[in-house]
């Protein structure tokens, strides 16, 4: 209905919470806006059902499905240069032995269930980067594979946690840094996504909050070293690894990340993760 509220999802993650602890005050829940939290992939999937109107999901989520979406302009997530922190691929051993690892003992890598992105990313980077031959990829629950002893990747606070207090014996890779190395652009991980055919009055409440949102990034490099002192913070990392990561998050999506995400893009469709390389359409 055009007159009901704007369903905005939001990814239950620190990587956004800069963004929305501006915005929840000055947007709070009511009859213009209402808040959906979920990891990416359930965004994606709310998007796809048309149950929320937008949210920052998965990039790979609109280059496999670009009809059903547009985007917001100018923001999306990605690193600021090459390292992320909390997008990562685990492994028992040396990237370098990971292929004769996994051969020799018939295991295989794990995907995680919450990130369409980060799997793609892995997939990109695993033939186009490294160049080894196609592994077996299995789906597991967020937050589960270091518990089956195989390579895994991580996303989110839990990838953070690793980050900072790498797990004894295990080999921390992190894929923003690796596709930076590969690509020389920063990886885009995740966009302001639309449904299509959004309108009406949560069309302008979406236009209000895109406006509201880069007067904040415009302003949250000076804000963050008070900003990591919150409360609402979680208190398993110190202010200052919150505010190193939050230095490395970035929220630009300029012409070098849109470059970035339409050669992630071409190498998805050389893999048939896709179908094509879709041009961006934007709803505002």
């Amino acid at each position: 209905m055009e007159s009901a509220p704007l369903k905005l999802g939001r990814i239950a993650y620190l990587n956004v919470w800069p963004l929305y602890e501006a915005l929840t005050p000055a947007f709070p829940d009511g009859p213009d806006i209402t808040y959906v939290p979920g990891h990416p992939a359930e965004l994606n999937a709310a998007l796809a059902s048309r149950t929320i109107d937008a949210a920052p999901a998965s990039a790979f989520a609109y280059l496999a499905d670009p009809a059903a979406f547009t985007l917001l302009p100018d923001l999306c997530i990605r690193a600021a240069t090459g390292p992320i922190q909390s997008v990562l691929l685990l492994s028992p051993v040396p990237l370098a032995e990971l292929p004769d690892h996994l051969a020799r003992t018939g295991g295989a890598i794990q995907l995680s269930g919450a990130s369409a992105s980060s799997n793609a990313l892995l997939r990109v980077l695993w033939r186009f980067a490294w160049g080894y031959a196609e592994p077996r990829f299995e789906m597991v629950a967020p937050g589960t594979g270091f518990d089956r002893g195989m390579p895994f990747v991580e996303i989110g606070d839990l990838a953070l946690r690793r980050y900072l207090s790498p797990p004894p014996g295990w080999q921390v890779i992190d894929l923003g840094q690796a596709w930076q190395e590969f690509a020389g652009t920063p990886f885009v991980f995740a966009l302001w996504i639309v449904r299509e055919g959004l309108g009406g009055r949560p069309l302008a409440t979406l236009d209000r909050v895109r406006r509201y949102l880069a007067d904040v990034n415009r302003d949250l490099p000076k804000r963050l070293p008070e900003l990591v002192h919150s409360p609402s913070l979680p208190d398993w990392a110190p202010a200052e690894a919150l505010l190193a990561y939050f230095r490395v998050v970035n929220y630009n999506f300029d012409a070098a990340a849109a470059a970035s995400l339409l050669l992630f893009a071409h190498h998805c469709r050389e893999l048939g993760l896709i179908r094509a390389v879709p041009g961006l359409r934007f709803a505002l």
